[in-house]
This record gives C-alpha cells, structure tokens and sequence, in this order.
C-alpha cells in the first residue's frame, strides 16, 4: 500500500485518486481519535467526515507532506473541540492540581489506574467519564499519548505546543482522571 507522503504528493500533482487511499489509510485513525476524545460514535462519524472535508480543502497548505500525519491529528483535534465546546463547557485543571517538580518517571493512565489486570468494560467506561471532566487540552494530550501511541514529541507538535506544555497537559490531565476516579469511588494508584 502506498505511504500517507506519497499519496499527498500524488494528490498535489493532481491524482484525485490519491485522495481515496489517503481517506483509506487514515479513516479509522481518525474516527477512533474522534470517538476517544468524544464518547460518542455519531459525533465521531460526524468529526471524521468533517475532517477529510477540510483536509480536501486545506490539503495544498500543506508545506511538507511528510508532516501529513501531525498536520491530520491536529485537524482532528481542532474539530473534536469545536464539537465538544459547543456542547457545553469545559472544566479546568490548571488551578486544581499541582505541579510535578523533578519526576523523570512518564505518567500512564496505566499508573492511574493501577496497572489494573481487569481491563473491563467497567473499568473502560469510567475511565472514559473521568476524561470527560477534563479540559479539551489535558483530555488531548492523555488520547493523543494513551490511545493513539504518539510521543511526548509528536504530542507536543500536534498540539501545537512546546514539549514542556505536553508534559505538563500529560501529567496535569492524568492527575485530573485520577481525581476524577476517585471521586466516582474507583481506587487508584
């Protein structure tokens, strides 16, 4: 199968083909990003369509092909805020928890959780309802490393951000499910 680069550049020289194996490559990505940080499987649809429209509008923007994929999850992202912003407001963390001075140990919703064997569905939902009480930028940066397996780096260059700031939205957002956890009467590490 062609790689993401190649089908964009296909797709810049004027191969309107090429657009369909970038839709294909990259659907599921999108709609399970969208659905993490959503919860809800028509919003998610709705946001993946919304996406490839605006990819297909925006895609000769595009300075370097090789940054397709940043670039994609950055369109996701902006998108699943709109959404979310729209369906009420946002509770923020950055007053609620405090900082983690020198910890050169990477925080995990698997650490949250405590690294539970019972990966149940139980578990999923609440885990799932904790990252809803959070902010668009801490829920980002916790789907972005957790679920969608990017790095510190990659999470910082999708948000747009220094890699500090996704350090901290990382280990703010995961303090905050963890807060939130615990408040629904759910142990944690």
């Amino acid at each position: 199968m062609m790689q993401s680069e190649e089908a964009v550049l296909r797709f810049l020289e004027g191969d309107e083909e090429a657009f369909d194996l970038i839709v294909r490559q990259w659907e599921s990505k999108v709609y399970n990003l969208a659905w993490r940080f959503l919860g809800n499987r028509e919003d998610a649809q709705d946001v993946a369509q919304e996406t490839f429209l605006s990819v297909f509008r925006s895609i000769r923007t595009l300075r370097e092909p090789k940054s397709f994929s940043t670039w994609l999850y950055r369109i996701v992202l902006n998108h699943c805020r709109a959404r979310w912003r729209s369906q009420g407001p946002e509770i923020s963390l950055d007053d609620a928890v405090p900082g983690r001075e020198g910890s050169k140990r990477e925080p995990s919703l698997a650490l949250v959780v405590g690294r539970r064997e019972q990966d149940t569905l139980e578990i999923v939902d609440l885990i799932r309802k904790a990252l809803s009480g959070l902010s668009g930028e801490h829920r980002s940066a916790i789907i972005l490393k957790e679920y969608v397996g990017l790095s510190l780096e990659e999470v910082a260059g999708v948000m747009g951000c220094p890699l500090s700031t996704a350090k901290s939205r990382l280990y703010h957002g995961l303090r905050g499910v963890q807060r939130n956890l615990s408040r629904m009467g759910v142990k944690t590490s």
